[in-house]
């Protein structure tokens, strides 16, 4: 298993496992705006994408946007998207597509990495357990959606 950081080159590589993604969370797009997204994500260092790679085959992939905690006065990231083929799980690309998240954002000095998953992935809140995580209690998360 090879954790690669992606680049534009890897564009090809990265929007069909980005497409099973939005998929998996029954979201359609047209190809080429997913391909839009991704590129502009990459052309603009908008985020971090890894790619996880296995005998060369492009298999998983972790999105990471920037943030900032105004608690810590440090930069923090937000591992945003986390996906694996269906036929290539169970065999640690997600796992390590997370350790190498949390190498980078130590790297960068960041005063921590969070993301979210849905109450019923009970396979994703054992790996984020396992791996250190842990589960916010005292925080409520509120989202409001912004339509055009």
């Amino acid at each position: 298993m090879e954790i690669h950081y992606a680049t534009i080159e890897d564009l090809e590589q990265v929007v069909p496992l980005f497409e099973g993604y939005l998929k998996f969370y029954e979201k359609n797009y047209e190809y080429e705006a997913i391909q839009t997204f991704i590129s502009k994500r990459l052309k603009n260092d908008d985020s971090i994408i890894l790619l996880a790679l296995h005998n060369d085959e492009a298999i998983g992939f972790a999105q990471m946007y920037p943030s900032f905690s105004s608690l810590a006065l440090k930069r923090s990231y937000i591992l945003n998207d986390l996906f694996v083929k269906p036929d290539h799980r169970n065999i640690g690309a997600a796992e390590a597509l997370m350790l190498e998240a949390f190498a980078f954002c130590e790297q960068m000095g960041a005063a921590s990495i969070t993301l979210e998953t849905h109450e019923s992935n009970v396979s994703a809140q054992k790996l984020y357990e396992k791996i250190g995580m842990e589960r916010e209690v005292d925080f409520y998360h509120y989202m409001k959606e912004i339509k055009k």
